[in-house]
């Protein structure tokens, strides 16, 4: 595959990934400070939007399943959803004055089913477009880093000088940023990628989508995805109470390491979707899970009080971060070939929707975990010193409970048995089986 359609697909990555940090972040702060709403209910709003957008991921997985355009139906679907989702975004980082919770929980509506869309019909278009075994990991792999790109360039504007004393400002250039990077990027994917042909529409029942879930070969894939993001969320979420209390780092000092931790984990996209393709890609995610629950030993027991030891600890920790995205998503891709070829039904758009819901349940799930679990071991985030207790309980949520999980991941991803070769006679029967079907 080109290196042209490589970029362009990844392209919508970008403004997509410009998303996750202000919400997660900058607009629960923005909405409670200058709206006025209630941290408690800003919570429950997030909650709510969260758990209503995973069941609407299937639906969307369905729709695509079912529609055959002649412009490609993951093309058509992104071709909607990205106008929809830069309109929605616009209404959510520029409110009028005295908006409020209504306010708030319509927009994160707009903007979490527009994502979804997005997310789902760019994950089923890269499962359709790379059909090789090494092909996969390195689309993958730019979308990843184009992923990574985006959060950055998020949290370099939240760093500029004109913005730290005015959220207001930093909250509207992030939603200008990702309004103009999302059409930009859909609008480059759609001009310089091709979509292949199609199986027929398929008739997609909420029977489909259990049976799927069901499968050992995706129900694996999708433990590890969810295990993979509870432990990176966990840790992500509790990474500046961390790195102050432990080490001693201000918070300008830990923002400088976050920094750093995602540049490591671009480098690391393409460094594991190298490696999936040399070593085979269940084992270079094992190796993967296990260095990432090593380096976080290391940065908890290295002498990292100072930035220069810190920073080459944090960015090697980063590159084993970006493993799971790149080699789940080249694994589930070779999961849905098999699946078509068991079936007869051509399933992408649901399997997608069903990554979507994974990935949405772990990043939900760690950070509430880890801040109940810091309320309840006594953790004080705002205190000058911290009791041995709420230490004890910081350790556990933010290192010993993600090591276990990727440990756990390991384990799980040793049993994907989709090898190289297996890929190419699944491939080959799948294309006499079309073959079959079109006469």
């Amino acid at each position: 595959m080109k290196l042209s359609i490589k970029l362009a697909y990844a392209a919508p990555s970008v403004g997509l990934a410009g998303l996750s940090l202000p919400l997660l972040v900058y607009l629960p702060t923005f909405y409670a400070t200058q709206g006025q709403v209630p941290l408690a209910t800003i919570g429950l709003i997030f909650l709510v939007i969260r758990l209503l957008d995973i069941g609407w991921d299937p639906v969307v997985g369905a729709a695509m399943d079912r529609t055959r355009p002649r412009f490609g139906r993951f093309r058509f679907w992104l071709a909607v959803g990205a106008p929809l989702l830069s309109l929605a975004v616009w209404f959510l980082f520029n409110p009028p004055a005295g908006s409020g919770a209504i306010y708030l929980a319509s927009c994160l509506l707009g903007v979490y089913a527009a994502w979804s869309i997005c997310f789902v019909a760019q994950l089923g278009w890269g499962g359709a477009l790379a059909s090789s075994y090494e092909g996969r990991n390195a689309l993958f792999a730019w979308w990843q880093g184009a992923y990574l790109l985006g959060s950055l360039i998020i949290a370099a504007i939240a760093q500029l000088p004109e913005f730290r004393t005015d959220p207001a400002g930093a909250v509207g250039a992030m939603g200008w940023f990702i309004m103009v990077a999302v059409l930009i990027g859909v609008a480059i994917a759609l001009a310089g990628v091709p979509e292949p042909v199609s199986s027929p529409p398929a008739k997609v029942r909420f029977s489909d989508y259990l049976r799927l879930v069901a499968r050992p070969a995706i129900a694996r894939l999708l433990a590890v995805d969810l295990l993979m993001g509870m432990a990176v969320m966990t840790g992500g979420s509790l990474f500046f109470f961390y790195f102050g209390a432990r080490h001693g780092f201000s918070r300008p000092s830990a923002a400088m390491l976050f920094f750093v931790v995602n540049l490591g984990s671009l480098v690391g996209a393409w460094a594991w979707g190298a490696l999936g393709s040399r070593l085979g890609k269940q084992t270079a995610a094992c190796a993967a899970f296990c260095c990432y629950a090593v380096m976080l030993a290391v940065v908890h027991f290295a002498p990292i009080d100072q930035m220069a030891s810190a920073v080459p600890i944090v960015f090697l920790f980063g590159a084993t971060v970006s493993a799971g995205p790149v080699l789940v998503r080249s694994m589930l891709a070779d999961v849905g070939d098999q699946e078509e070829l068991a079936s007869g039904v051509d399933h992408k758009g649901l399997i997608a929707a069903l990554f979507a819901n994974s990935n949405k349940l772990g990043t939900a799930i760690g950070p509430a975990l880890a801040f109940l679990a810091l309320a309840a071991s006594g953790f004080a985030p705002t205190a000058p010193s911290q009791t041995g207790r709420a230490l004890t309980g910081l350790f556990a949520m933010a290192i010993a409970f993600p090591a276990v999980l990727g440990l756990l991941s390991a384990w799980l991803v040793r049993g994907h048995s989709i090898s190289r070769q297996s890929l190419a006679d699944i491939q080959l029967a799948l294309a006499q089986s079309r073959l079959k079907r079109a006469h």
